[in-house]
């Protein structure tokens, strides 16, 4: 088994995933899309109440910017 990393946000990784999405159905190939480090944590932190709460966006941007 290989592994092969394609960056998705680029037009030749969009490209190539187009193109290897056409043998999707074929046993040799499959696509494992699993988030990565930083989504995941992320995801806990919100599932765990780990979340900023604000009034509206303005509330927000002050917070951020804090």
């Amino acid at each position: 088994m290989t592994t092969i990393i394609i960056n998705e946000r680029t037009e030749k990784g969009k490209s190539l995933l187009n193109f290897l999405e056409k043998f999707s159905n074929e046993e040799f190939i499959i696509f494992d899309k699993k988030p990565n480090r930083e989504t995941i944590r992320a995801i806990e932190d919100s599932t765990n109440g780990k979340v900023v709460k604000t009034k509206n966006v303005s509330d927000l941007m002050k917070k951020l910017n804090s």
